[in-house]
């Protein structure tokens, strides 16, 4: 929902003129310094996070192929793993009973430095090159303008090259590996206020997701 409304954003900047667009001197298109200074303000402090499965997870011992799946993240000591019992339902003499289980749990390892209820850390982002800069357009009172720029993923911890990357869900992970080389595209709008141009938010946040 949020790319439709940006993709709205973009269509207004690049087609519709506001009716005393004429009337005002538009300012200077934003430099490189400036954007990077507001990338640098708005995203670079940010913290990626990955989260492979939604914990805590309980599953009984029977349940191997999930176990498997969970195996790597314990022993790269991002997840712990206890034993446990809970009780389940089984077809037991033609009927449905619930019957203790043995099964394992499985939930956050708060005590690693990578890891947050947010999932596990992966890096931040950094401003690698700025590919365009549209004219300023005049829109609901603002100068606004489309920034096409590219960034790649910085501080990546030595964990997520121990991953099986060739697995689909590590997608995210393998393009953060390659980004420097292989970047991120994004484009962002600023708006012209105050006297400066900064992150436009007006119709909700901007991400680079």
């Amino acid at each position: 929902m949020q790319r439709v409304i940006w993709a709205m954003i973009l269509f207004l900047i690049q087609a519709s003129v506001h009716a005393d667009f004429f009337s005002h001197k538009a300012p200077n298109k934003p430099s490189t310094a400036e954007i990077q200074s507001i990338f640098a303000q708005e995203f670079e402090q940010q913290l990626l996070f990955f989260l492979p499965f939604d914990f805590p997870i309980e599953i009984e011992r029977t349940h191997a192929t999930m176990a498997k799946a969970l195996l790597p993240w314990v022993e790269l000591g991002l997840i712990n793993k206890k034993n446990t019992r809970f009780l389940a339902e089984k077809q037991m003499y033609g009927e449905l009973r619930e019957v203790s289980v043995g099964g394992y749990l499985y939930s956050l390892n708060q005590e690693n430095p990578y890891v947050s209820e947010q999932g596990f850390f992966y890096g931040r982002p950094k401003l690698k090159s700025v590919l365009d800069v549209q004219q300023p357009t005049h829109i609901n009172a603002n100068y606004v303008t489309e920034v096409y720029l590219t960034w790649y993923v910085l501080d990546i911890p030595d964990w997520v090259q121990q991953v099986d990357l060739r697995h689909r869900k590590m997608r995210l992970l393998r393009r953060a590996l390659e980004s420097e080389s292989k970047p991120f595209e994004e484009r962002l709008y600023f708006k012209y206020q105050d006297g400066k141009w900064q992150l436009w938010d007006d119709e909700g946040r901007q991400t680079l997701f």
